[in-house]
């Protein structure tokens, strides 16, 4: 019966401090937007689904509803946050490539996040599951902001964080479907870090090396993604993340034109329809051509089957499903379009997140 009393007064005074601390940095944040409509200067993004405006004494980000564009998050950072509680591997994946791993105090499944150490494994707090984070464990984690991605619109997780007195970031780089604008999330990661300049570096360099390697020339060579799942295969719109990375590749697609910006839930006969004869096939989620059999009889009839061109992107992972694909794959999409490339061009020695299935 003590130890009962003893978690509620702990999780009461957690409370009660982060109700304090949320006033003192309100506080803050009036003084900040006070100067900040004085001196700001607003720093242009290619994701229309955030803005960055910085000034003398702060920076304020605007993140903005995937479902009606209005602001859904509204941010002045006066000081680095120190202590981060994550949703996603990619936000993990986002804070590795500035070095800020350590101030990760929680995240969900840290046992599949590809980018952290076996001691940091041992010492983060585990969520549970991201679209339902355990809101006792990040009580217990004492965050000073919880980064959520929103998959759904009315979603009660941010309200439930926020009833426990801790402020939510959303990040909604999902929601992005140009390559770079994604990557360019990078940089509200740098201004939650206080890494703003690191985080503008990196995106530059990301952002060169992804133009460099973008083609407009459409080649010869047709390509086939993703796989049936119970049935339904879900192939990319032409305006998705990998319909864009498709298209940068010079790869041939037969739904290039195709306006959808989300996946297109196919039947096996009608991706066999359209892509029987495709020359490569990207994104199947098994590890060998075996598998892909076992799991449905009719993937054998694609010629890239029968040709062993079939592509996992599973190269860089860990035993227990930690893949880094979903973590600096988001930071860095130019590595995604070199392995698409060198893949179209049949050169597979140096691939970075995909590999021939076996």
């Amino acid at each position: 019966m003590q130890q009962i009393v003893d978690s509620i007064t702990r999780l009461v005074i957690m409370r009660l401090f982060y109700r304090i601390l949320l006033v003192v940095l309100s506080g803050a944040c009036v003084a900040c937007q006070n100067n900040a409509q004085r001196t700001n200067t607003h720093n242009q993004t290619n994701s229309p689904h955030f803005e960055i405006l910085q000034s003398d004494s702060c920076i304020q980000i605007n993140v903005y509803s995937p479902w009606h564009q209005n602001i859904m998050g509204e941010y002045r950072i006066t000081r680095p946050y120190q202590r981060i509680a994550c949703t996603s591997a990619t936000h993990v994946g986002f804070l590795n490539e500035l070095g800020m791993t350590d101030k990760i105090v929680a995240t969900c499944r840290p046992d599949r996040i590809y980018s952290l150490s076996q001691t940091q494994r041992q010492h983060i707090i585990d969520l549970g599951e991201d679209i339902r984070p355990n809101m006792e464990a990040i009580l217990l984690a004492q965050p000073e902001i919880v980064i959520l991605s929103t998959y759904a619109e009315g979603d009660p997780v941010p309200a439930q964080v926020e009833a426990l007195g801790i402020p939510v970031f959303y990040c909604n780089e999902w929601t992005e479907s140009d390559p770079l604008a994604r990557a360019e999330w990078i940089r509200c990661f740098g201004a939650l870090t206080g890494t703003m300049a690191q985080a503008d570096s990196i995106y530059e360099a990301v952002s060169q090396a992804y133009k460099a390697l973008t083609t407009s020339q459409i080649g010869e060579r047709s390509i086939l993604s993703g796989m049936a799942f119970r049935g339904t295969w879900y192939m990319p719109g032409g305006n998705t993340f990998m319909g864009k990375l498709f298209r940068d590749a010079g790869a041939n697609y037969r739904y290039a034109n195709h306006q959808s910006t989300a996946s297109l839930p196919l039947s096996v006969e009608q991706v066999l329809h359209d892509f029987a004869d495709a020359d490569v096939w990207v994104g199947c989620d098994a590890m060998t051509l075996d598998e892909v059999a076992s799991i449905d009889k009719k993937h054998t009839w694609f010629r890239a089957y029968q040709t062993g061109n079939v592509y996992h992107f599973r190269q860089r992972t860990l035993h227990s499903g930690a893949n880094d694909f979903w973590e600096s794959g988001v930071v860095h999409p130019e590595r995604i379009l070199q392995d698409l490339r060198n893949i179209l061009q049949g050169d597979t020695s140096q691939l970075y997140y995909a590999a021939p299935l076996k």
